[in-house]
């Protein structure tokens, strides 16, 4: 006996087994959406992309067969594939999970009976797992609900997030399950136990792994670890980092029995013949409304914040210094603290105010307050007066520091913390890959929105977590680190012994948060680091955003009650992918929410471009370091080949420094200095029309590049007039590769009772078709090395070695 129909109507269906090549494609799917996910594991953003798009590849390979006959369908189903790529490039975790939907729903419209059955709830599940994961990235309440929920596998031996604890693997199960329980045939009571004892166990046993697996193997400088060699080092990096995975082969093994081992109809389970035309497209209609709709509550924002005119205080007191780079001091202790922090935010349009008191008439009319690692006792009214001009309306921006315990026993920052439902731990929340670099889940907000994670654009690196309940909003979470709790008898830093022991936090630890306070809002941060000299040089794009944020004081999308429509929406259309699932109504969700999702990011970002400008200063003060055409240089500033030197000497010259990440007119226009450094991507025509315009108006433009790098520099030399190598490049005849010129050091200057040398790496002569333009240094033979051309009210600087800088 078969069931009845989804619309409970009396009509038997006849039910047959799945064929294999249908179940392996409804797993590699599924596996595909958990891997597009990130619930994997640590994977660099490029792996995780192409490791699903290998899944789905084999999803394909394996019901090709039975579309060599079908030419309409095989062409659409690399239609979706080419679809799934694309969306898979973004770097909103939603819609590359939703990514893999389309690809699942063509391949199930593409096959008959039991295999469109198993294929259309794969496509069920995947779809309800980008619903909760774009509800998780955008919905606060949710995150902070599987938070809760993964708090419940809490023991001695285990604490975890989300991540590690596998949230998203329950979910697409649940979804799964569900669908399985409403499509196959009866009895469906034994079924429905047995399969959730299924995943249940085998989740246990992941769990399990994860608590005891890293105690398991050696410490790192023992015999027993020395022993292993070289494997056992590979496994230790995988351990506990990668070992989702393990939740993923087990989920997928219970999926594959489930759709192997189970009757399904032997036709299509869309819907029966008595389903209304009406019904079925009113359905669909609604399903792709919601979809689009939840972006929209919970991550449009159109307000244009900005600090022009805003008054900022900074608490001139506690753990810092207000330094900044001088000449004849040099190194890292040279580059100071937040000196910079003042200038930066005078670029941006704000009044800047250094309060030693934080008094009455240094808060009177201010927009935000700032407090860098307070650490003094706090004197007699200042707590009163910081909670008041918060609850009046102002801003606060709190960033403490890891493992900080005074000699009393307290922090300051949290006795300010002590009014809200947030406090700064006494811990390290500490990363496995530096910088937090592509470990971040951000949280929708006007301040992260669009801003990738590649090169730590978020600036935090060691700091400690903050412990949050509702209505608390996670800002920044780091996923893949763990809290490493503080020793009040290591040392003065008070750190824990830098590995993750059991017990301790894993995963997703929250670095930023938000509360409302009366009219105002508090944001605290448990790391400093953002704001300090060096680091805001690559973060400037998320600060300033943050900033303009908090001054303004508008409106955000993580609102309470947005967040309470976000998640009835989320709801529905769940409710609308199970109830009478069909795939043209799953396929339209799963677009609908990606296409939703990336415009309501993009509009996001263009109402809230916040650009520092130079010109306020004379001459302009603002000085860019081009880092979007992939040029020769680490993003790591401090290591050989980086470029925090370069940073320093500009800032010792009253520049205010910092990487432009995207090359607009915008940001030229407003700027004094551009530093290229070898692209490895030729610039734009409408890129290279900015920096005509850029110089001819005034803006010095400074290029190092060898002659092995000159490639994509060249159009942009020739613009100029500049050429590296024997001669100008162009027409039939090349001029001969010149001889490089090494590493040597060249006179620049002589100061009468000094000389004055520049150093080169590599160096490689240079000429310019200007007969007016200056030549500064030579190599041997007189050839010049660095030239010099007044270009318009601008100037123009060649350095022929790419290392220069």
């Amino acid at each position: 006996m078969g069931p009845t129909t989804p619309d409970n109507s009396s009509e038997i269906r006849e039910h047959t087994a799945a064929p294999a090549s249908a179940c392996l494609a409804a797993v590699a799917g599924m596996a595909a959406a958990w891997v597009a996910a990130g619930s994997t594991g640590l994977l660099g953003h490029s792996l995780r992309h192409s490791l699903t798009w290998l899944l789905l590849g084999v999803a394909l390979v394996v019901e090709w067969p039975g579309l060599r006959n079908a030419p309409a369908r095989a062409l659409a189903v690399l239609a979706a594939a080419a679809a799934a790529v694309v969306m898979t490039a973004s770097h909103l975790p939603a819609v590359n999970v939703m990514a893999v939907v389309p690809a699942l729903a063509v391949l199930a419209l593409s096959s008959k009976g039991a295999g469109r059955s198993i294929l259309l709830l794969a496509s069920m599940a995947v779809a309800g797992l980008g619903v909760y994961v774009q509800a998780r990235t955008s919905i606060p309440l949710v995150w902070l609900a599987a938070d809760r929920l993964s708090g419940l596998f809490r023991n001695s031996r285990l604490w975890v997030g989300a991540s590690f604890a596998g949230v998203d693997f329950l979910v697409a199960m649940a979804v799964l399950y569900t669908g399985w329980l409403l499509s196959s045939a009866p009895p469906r009571r034994g079924r429905a136990f047995y399969g959730a004892l299924a995943i249940l166990l085998g989740h246990v046993v992941y769990l399990a792994a994860l608590a005891y697996a890293p105690q398991l193997l050696p410490a790192p400088e023992s015999a027993d670890a020395e022993a292993g060699g070289r494997w056992a080092g590979v496994v230790r990096t995988l351990i506990p980092w990668n070992l989702p995975i393990l939740a993923c082969a087990i989920h997928a093994a219970i999926a594959a029995a489930i759709f192997r081992w189970s009757q399904w109809p032997a036709a299509a389970v869309e819907g029966s013949a008595e389903d209304a035309a009406r019904r079925r497209t009113v359905m669909l209609i609604a399903a792709a409304a919601l979809a689009a709709l939840l972006p929209v509550v919970t991550m449009l924002s159109t307000a244009k914040p900005g600090l022009d005119g805003r008054k900022i205080v900074l608490y001139e007191k506690g753990y810092l210094n207000w330094l900044k780079p001088e000449h004849d001091e040099y190194g890292r202790l040279s580059i100071g603290m937040y000196g910079m922090l003042p200038t930066y935010i005078e670029s941006l349009g704000g009044h800047c105010v250094k309060s030693p008191e934080l008094s009455d008439d240094d808060l009177k009319d201010a927009d935000l307050l700032i407090l860098l690692y307070p650490n003094d006792p706090w004197a007699d009214g200042q707590l009163a007066r910081i909670w008041n001009f918060v609850s009046s309306g102002g801003s606060l921006l709190v960033m403490g520091e890891h493992t900080i315990r005074e000699s009393d026993g307290g922090s300051r920052f949290n006795d300010v913390l002590g009014a809200t439902a947030m406090q700064v731990r006494f811990d390290s929340a500490t990363f496995e890959v530096g910088g937090w670099l592509e470990s971040y889940e951000k949280i929708s907000h006007p301040a992260t929105a669009g801003i990738p994670d590649d090169r730590n654009q978020f600036g935090a690196v060691i700091g400690a977590s903050v412990r949050i309940r509702w209505p608390v909003r996670p800002l920044l979470v780091g996923r893949w680190g763990w809290a490493d709790p503080g020793d009040e008898g290591s040392g003065p830093a008070m750190m824990g012994n830098h590995r993750y022991d059991a017990g301790e936090k894993l995963g997703d630890l929250v670095l930023a948060a938000e509360q409302p306070f009366g009219k105002g809002r508090i944001i605290a941060f448990g790391d400093t680091s953002t704001m300090t000299n060096g680091i805001n040089t690559g973060a400037h794009v998320f600060t300033s955003r943050l900033l303009a944020y908090l001054a303004d004081g508008s409106g955000s999308p993580q609102a309470t009650w947005r967040q309470f429509v976000g998640l009835l929406l989320a709801l529905a259309i769940v409710v609308l992918l199970v109830w009478q699932p069909a795939l043209s109504r799953i396929a339209a969700v799963s677009l609908a929410m990606a296409a939703s999702c990336a415009i309501c990011t993009s509009v996001t970002c263009k109402a809230h471009p916040i650009y520092p400008d130079g010109r306020q200063k004379t001459p302009n003060n603002l000085a860019y370091i081009d880092t979007s055409h992939l040029h020769a240089f680490s993003g790591e500033s401090w290591r050989d080949d980086g470029t925090m030197g370069l940073s320093l000497t500009l800032m010792r010259n009253g520049y205010l420094v910092l990487n432009m990440p995207e090359f607009t007119p915008e940001r030229l226009e407003r700027a004094g200095l551009l530093v290229s450094i070898a692209p490895s991507r030729e610039l734009s025509g409408p890129e290279l029309q900015a920096v005509r315009d850029f110089v001819s108006k005034g803006g010095i433009l400074i290029c190092t590049v060898g002659y092995d790098d000159r490639g994509p520099s060249r159009e942009l030399l020739s613009t100029f007039g500049f050429y590296v190598g024997s001669g100008p490049s162009g027409g039939e005849d090349e001029p001969p590769e010149p001889l490089p010129l090494g590493h040597f050091k060249s006179p620049y200057l002589d100061a009468g009772s000094y000389m004055t040398y520049v150093r080169f790496h590599a160096a490689w002569p240079i000429g310019c078709t200007d007969p007016k333009a200056r030549s500064i240094a030579y190599g041997a033979g007189d050839v010049p090395v660095i030239m010099q051309r007044d270009v318009g009210k601008g100037k123009v600087v060649v350095i022929g070695d790419t290392c220069f800088a």
